[in-house]
């Protein structure tokens, strides 16, 4: 990971847009959806800009950028769409330690702007480290495709009864366990199709029910994978891994396969003592993956890391 995935939240920040063309207008677009409190310096700007300005939504200041602009700002944008001036603004914000992007130089740029989907609360940012936008866009385009426009509902509705179920449900993989049943189950179904006081019922029912506070039963998913190839990983494999509090897999497969497992998931090799930790874990109610190599790419796998 050449640049770490961070989203910022910029309502009433103070940020520094430097440019006054169509590429400024653009990042101002992004910027005001954002709620930033935006100061853009250019002698002249365009049409769609100037609108912004007569409504009040961004401050101009009507010169060439200078240093002293970057005061009080905690980030830049630089879109002058001129080479040496661009590098200017990156140089002065770099040398004053404010976080930096230039729109189109990378290699001027601490901050990388992704392609972006919006489906309100959920928001999906793709990027090829400024190595290719146009594929970027592809990507984001194939995302747009499996993502409901109504998700954002399902936020909204989480957030309302996030507070009960912790009341409820003290236990993390419980809760984790029972959003996850929610988001794949009917009453998030529901709710996509705009039933939502149907939705609200069957949620508290689920809360309130004695179910939610038994024991639940370890589940266990033994795969059988190509143990170099993360491209040849099946949506079971992937839904098994994501599902997972526990992935216990062979030595020999690779490191990106594992890292398809949730960020909070616990991995670890299968060794001697794994068999310990699995009935452990499955008496505990996790959830657990078995990664086991194909045994054609297993010895070859295993000779590399002896190596």
């Amino acid at each position: 990971m050449r640049a770490f995935p961070l989203f910022v939240r910029l309502e009433k920040r103070p940020v520094l847009l430097v440019g006054g063309g169509e590429m400024a207008a653009a990042k101002l677009r992004l910027l005001l959806s954002a709620h930033a409190a935006v100061t853009l310096v250019a002698p002249a700007v365009s049409d769609e800009i100037a609108a912004f300005v007569a409504a009040g939504r961004v401050n101009w200041i009507a010169r060439s950028f200078v240093d002293s602009d970057l005061s009080g700002h905690n980030l830049v944008f630089s879109a002058i769409e001129d080479d040496a001036l661009d590098m200017r603004v990156s140089v002065a914000a770099r040398d004053a330690g404010i976080l930096v992007n230039v729109v189109d130089r990378p290699e001027l740029s601490d901050l990388l702007m992704p392609a972006i989907v919006d489906r309100d609360e959920i928001v999906v940012a793709i990027s090829t480290n400024g190595g290719s936008p146009v594929l970027a866009q592809r990507v984001r385009a194939a995302v747009e495709a499996a993502i409901p426009h109504g998700v954002g509902r399902l936020v909204h509705f989480a957030r309302r009864f996030r507070g009960a179920v912790h009341a409820r449900i003290s236990d993390h993989n419980s809760r984790r366990r029972f959003w996850a049943g929610f988001f794949d189950g009917p009453i998030a179904a529901a709710l996509l199709a705009g039933h939502e006081r149907q939705a609200a019922r069957e949620v508290i029912r689920a809360i309130n029910s004695k179910a939610v506070m038994a024991p639940k039963a370890g589940v266990f998913s033994e795969r059988l994978i190509d143990a170099t190839n993360v491209d040849l990983l099946t949506l079971g494999d992937l839904r098994a891994l994501q599902q997972a509090d526990l992935v216990l897999f062979d030595a020999g497969i690779a490191p990106a396969i594992v890292d398809m497992a949730r960020r909070d998931a616990r991995r670890q090799v299968w060794d001697a003592s794994s068999e310990n930790e699995l009935a452990a874990a499955l008496a505990g109610g996790a959830r657990v993956v078995r990664l086991k190599a194909l045994a054609n790419n297993v010895v070859p796998a295993l000779a590399a890391n002896a190596r």
